[in-house]
């Protein structure tokens, strides 16, 4: 009895895949036939891309669950560099509408159009100041009023509409319309700002140095190069952007072995802002120094499992890339060496950024094994 109710659960689900899947399908087919849509979404790329051209920002505003598809449109819009901030209604009233300034773009969420707190913002936001609507409703009182110059419309059927699909009015398939059609939005009204796709990539990892979307676009990111060729530098940066378990610093090695190539005996090693760093951030084979001046105290600490260019993934890579300042590598014959990243860096960019032919990992691959084993 207990897993047939699970069972009807999950039949559950699959018929609101089914229905937003449906709800996401008319939307595209609507931009690709519905004169309305497309002159209105048009309208409003050119006002957004006019604010921002003349050093104007995008001020999106909601309540709700809009407030919180606001909330993530203005931080894809940070990301590619679009000036963009979020306003909620309310607080508008008592004293942020002090953040809208001429030259912005106010956006409204709402998937009826007729958001009360949104109405009663709009007689104080400044007549120079336009507004667009993203809505789920063709005709509402928002979409009449003379200081709402376009609409971004989602057209949402009766039948797909949450009361329809879940016999409640929770936003659910509404909020997915509007995120997906802003969505699509920002990304064109990024290309409107800079056409060339590398340009953008450049930007992008500038923006986003951070998680496997920072890794893989380590090799675009010219604050990564700054830090490498500025010691001084080197300590605060990775001491606030690479977490306890990545590799110490090759500027920190190079601190902690005297003229006489000894280490302190300390099972961690200092940091130019933190007082330790932690055990074992290395996993490093626990042989003799060879001549590269590592001693075997030192070696304890960095503990480095043996990296096999062969089954090493383009994303591992990367990451190492960003990540690490120097590899410690063990040879087959037991010995050591120690390859800087940025040299990796710029075998991987002289490969790829600057070869015009066709070039996978897989030959990169071969090139690599051939430079650290």
């Amino acid at each position: 009895m207990e897993a047939k109710k699970y069972l009807e659960g999950l039949e559950y689900v699959s018929r609101t895949l089914f229905n937003q899947s449906q709800a996401m399908k008319n939307m595209a087919e609507q931009y690709r036939e519905s004169t309305f849509a497309r002159d209105q979404m048009a309208i409003s790329l050119s006002i957004l891309h006019r604010s921002l051209k003349e050093q104007g920002k995008i001020v999106m505003c909601g309540v709700g669950k809009s407030h919180k598809v606001g909330n993530k449109l203005v931080a894809t819009m940070n990301s590619l560099s679009i000036q963009a901030v979020l306003l909620h209604p309310s607080e508008a009233l008592h004293g942020d509408l002090g953040i809208v300034r001429d030259g912005d773009v106010l956006v409204f969420i709402t998937a009826s159009g007729n958001t009360p707190e949104l109405l009663q913002l709009l007689p104080h936001v400044p007549p120079s100041v336009p507004a667009v609507l993203i809505t789920c409703s063709k005709t509402s009182k928002l979409s009449s009023h003379p200081q709402v110059k376009s609409l971004m419309y989602a057209e949402l059927p009766a039948h797909l509409s949450e009361d329809s699909i879940h016999g409640i009015p929770a936003p659910t398939v509404s909020t997915t319309l509007s995120l997906a059609l802003a969505d699509a939005a920002i990304l064109a009204l990024s290309e409107l700002i800079e056409s060339d796709v590398h340009k953008r990539r450049k930007e992008f990892s500038m923006r986003h140095p951070g998680g496997s979307i920072g890794a893989g676009l380590s090799h675009l990111n010219d604050n990564l190069r700054l830090v490498e060729t500025d010691p001084s530098a080197q300590g605060k940066f990775f001491s606030s952007q690479v977490s306890s378990s990545s590799l110490l610093s090759l500027t920190q090695i190079q601190k902690s072995v005297t003229n006489n190539g000894s280490v302190s005996n300390s099972g961690s090693l200092d940091s130019d802002d933190e007082p330790t760093i932690e055990k074992n951030v290395l996993q490093c084979s626990k042989q003799p120094p060879n001549s590269l001046g590592i001693d075997s105290t030192l070696t304890k600490t960095l503990t480095m499992n043996q990296i096999n260019p062969t089954d090493m993934s383009e994303l591992c890579f990367l990451k190492y890339l960003t990540l690490y300042d120097y590899l410690v590598l063990e040879k087959e014959d037991g010995s050591k060496s120690v390859v800087r990243c940025n040299m990796l860096k710029t075998l991987y960019k002289a490969e790829f950024e600057n070869f015009t032919g066709s070039r996978t990992w897989e030959s990169f691959l071969l090139l690599l094994k051939d430079y650290l084993i």
